[in-house]
């Protein structure tokens, strides 16, 4: 079992692949009903389920509440089931790989009618502290692009295109598949009420060679890796892409599955240092070409301590966000009919030959 984050809270609103994992996949199962923990536990069955059959299970799982699930990808059979109403995902390929499923007859009238006061203050709560937690993240990351050019201004770019070629050598050699190189992508991490929260761990456990990037923002980390990607797929080589949980435009990492080997982002906020126990760890150095004057030193504290505290606030409206989705899943759980959903579940749950 892998984990990733299905969403992020980014400076560019929340950011979610659903749409490139549904290409991805030979069949989807799109899940539509209002967002429940129910629908969280079903998942986590169909995981588990896939899990002793054998075959390799990817968990989705949601930026703000710790241990739900939103979609769950099995790998093998490459079945995606994912929680859609929430994305606004529309299957487009119905009679083929796009199969729905609604849960909103699930819901009870009478019991809805109970609760929709409190329901509706509940959503009124969430849509008001999750713009606030996108606006003050909108700001960090502006905040995170002047940084980037301080640091850029102070870069000795011809050594760090040096080291890249060197890299790009080391990392491919003569290799050249005779296939289309695949290119997938996932999340890796989030703002969470808990702070900036990644699944990097999970992610390369399997993976015997891990480069740890240790350079300044704007030094073209992303850059390197998008690079890399390229270079993986010209040569026949699958390549995923995980991208940050911040900034919706920046990578994070690059997988290369059939070398083994990934290389990702090791500065905060998510920091990372070679295991003693991992004989593949190794760090590449970027920020060596990077010399900041006293000047840029300066400049780069003023934005630093401004960019902790718009991150800090945004923590907080996160963590408001947090309780208001929470209350709107109790409730919508309140409001299901057993009898309903378990008919409706049980066909989910189809037995495979590997």
């Amino acid at each position: 079992m892998t984990y990733y984050f299905g969403h992020a809270l980014t400076g560019q609103g929340r950011k979610h692949l659903y749409k490139e994992m549904m290409e991805e996949a030979t069949l989807v199962y799109v899940l539509q009903g209002a967002p429940t923990f129910k629908g969280s536990e079903l998942l986590k069955e169909l995981g588990y389920f896939y899990v002793k059959q054998g075959f390799e299970v990817e968990w989705f799982k949601h930026a703000l509440l710790e241990d739900t699930v939103e979609a769950v990808y099995v790998r093998g059979c490459n079945r995606l089931f994912v929680w859609a109403s929430e994305w606004g995902i529309e299957p487009t390929l119905l009679g083929t790989k796009h199969r729905v499923l609604s849960f909103y007859d699930c819901l009870a009238e009478e019991q809805l009618a109970v609760v929709g006061d409190k329901l509706a203050n509940a959503m009124k709560d969430r849509e008001l502290y999750r713009e606030k937690c996108i606006t003050m993240l909108e700001i960090a990351k502006k905040l995170h692009d002047d940084w980037e050019v301080v640091t850029q201004s102070c870069m000795d770019w011809q050594a760090l295109n040096n080291q890249v070629e060197n890299l790009k050598s080391a990392v491919f050699q003569s290799i050249t598949l005779n296939k289309t190189g695949i290119r997938t992508h996932r999340l890796l991490g989030t703002l969470t009420p808990r702070g900036a929260q990644n699944t990097v761990e999970s992610i390369t456990k399997n993976l015997a060679r891990r480069l740890m990037i240790k350079g300044k923002p704007g030094t073209g980390k992303s850059s390197l890796m998008k690079g890399l990607a390229d270079e993986a797929n010209a040569r026949g080589l699958d390549a995923q892409i995980v991208w940050c949980g911040l900034d919706a435009g920046s990578i994070d990492m690059v997988i290369i599955p059939e070398l083994n080997f990934c290389i990702f982002d090791s500065t905060e906020p998510h920091v990372f240092e070679p295991q003693d126990d991992r004989l593949g760890d190794e760090i590449f150095d970027m920020g060596q070409h990077c010399s900041l004057s006293d000047d840029a030193e300066g400049k780069i504290e003023e934005i630093r301590v401004k960019y902790k505290a718009a991150l800090q606030d945004a923590m907080g409206y996160a963590t408001r966000y947090e309780e208001a989705e929470n209350t709107i899943r109790q409730l919508m759980d309140h409001c299901l009919s057993t009898a309903v959903w378990r008919e409706k579940t049980a066909p989910l749950f189809e037995r495979l030959t590997k």
